[in-house]
C-alpha cells in the first residue's frame, strides 16, 4: 500500500541523512566565519533527515497520502515552471547583472508572479531580501559575489 511505501522510503532517506550527518562531522564543520569541508555535507544531511522525518510523520495523519499526491496535481505545474524559468534566467544573468541586482529582480518577480502582493510589499520585500543576502554572503561570510556590469 502507498502509505507503507512512503514510510519505507522515508526511513531509507532518514538513514542516508543520518549517515551523512555522522560522516560529515569527521571532515570538520569549522566555524561560521570559516566553514570546514564537512559544513555543506552536514547541512545537506540535515535537510535530507528533516525531509525524511516530515514524510514519515505525515503518513500517520489522515492527510499524509493526499499531501504527497498533491505535489503532482496539474494545477501546481504552471507555478513550478515559472519558478524554474526564473531560476534559469537568474543563473544565466548572474555574472552580467551582478548578485545584488539579479537577486532583487528574481525576488521581485517571485513575490509578484507566484503570490501576487501589492507593489509596495513586493518592492520592500525584494529590497530587504537582496540586501540581506548581500550582507550575509558578501560582508559576513566574505563570499566572492559577481558585481556585474554596473559594479554592484
Amino acid at each position: 500500500d502507498m502509505k507503507n511505501n512512503d514510510q519505507r522510503s522515508s526511513l531509507i532517506w532518514l538513514a542516508i541523512g543520518v549517515s551523512i550527518l555522522l560522516y560529515s562531522g569527521k571532515y570538520g564543520l569549522g566555524k561560521m566565519s570559516s566553514p570546514g569541508p564537512g559544513f555543506v555535507p552536514f547541512l545537506s544531511g540535515l535537510v535530507i533527515t528533516g525531509l525524511a522525518l516530515v514524510v514519515f510523520l505525515q503518513q500517520f495523519g489522515n492527510r499524509g497520502r493526499e499531501s504527497l499526491q498533491g505535489l503532482w496535481r496539474l494545477k501546481d505545474w504552471p507555478i513550478t515552471l515559472k519558478v524554474m524559468g526564473a531560476l534559469i534566467l537568474y543563473t544565466t544573468f548572474l555574472k552580467t547583472l551582478g548578485f545584488l541586482l539579479i537577486t532583487f529582480l528574481l525576488v521581485l518577480y517571485l513575490f509578484r508572479a507566484i503570490e501576487p502582493l501589492s507593489w509596495k510589499k513586493v518592492f520592500a520585500g525584494a529590497l530587504f531580501t537582496a540586501f540581506g543576502a548581500y550582507l550575509v554572503f558578501d560582508l559576513w561570510l566574505q563570499a566572492q559575489l559577481p558585481n556585474g556590469i554596473f559594479g554592484f
